[in-house]
């Protein structure tokens, strides 16, 4: 379903309008903060972490 969306265009369209209204941004990060925070992605932030380019000096 996701490829033939994005075949026929629907994926672009869909984009493209709500990208388009007054109040994307706060859509965006309220989207955002609620994957940051899922258990799903914890684990990967906590090892992210440990990269020694994310290490304070």
């Amino acid at each position: 379903q996701l490829y033939n969306s994005v075949f026929t265009g629907e994926e672009t369209r869909v984009v493209l309008e709500v990208n388009s209204a007054p109040d994307y941004r706060e859509k965006l990060d309220e989207e955002l903060k609620t994957m940051r925070e899922s258990e799903m992605w914890q684990p990967g932030a906590a090892v992210r972490s440990l990269r020694p380019e994310n290490w304070k000096k």
